[in-house]
């Protein structure tokens, strides 16, 4: 990840790490250098009294994955990034 510098976004999901991390990997097997990438909480918890739990998590489905991931690169390889991006993975 580099400190400086313009950065465009090129891919966000929501509740999907995996879908995430292979994105990830794509963009750096390909060569293209990425600026920045992370997560932040999608949905504010029902529960306001600060304790940041969320009673809808603890169901019979277990943990609700509301996080939204994306990744970020520089402007001139944005275009070659949301092409590879687009393109379905290979069967190998």
């Amino acid at each position: 990840m580099a400190l400086f510098g313009k950065r465009e976004v090129v891919f966000r999901v929501q509740g999907d790490k995996r879908r995430w991390a292979q994105a990830r990997q794509t963009l750096e097997s390909a060569g293209i250098k990425l600026m920045e990438r992370g997560s932040y909480e999608g949905e504010i918890p029902l529960c306001s009294c600060g304790a940041k739990i969320d009673r809808r998590n603890y169901g019979p489905n277990g943990w609700i994955d509301r996080w939204i991931y994306y990744l970020a690169v520089r402007p001139e390889d944005a275009e070659r990034a949301r092409a590879l991006l687009e393109t379905p993975p290979q069967a190998p």
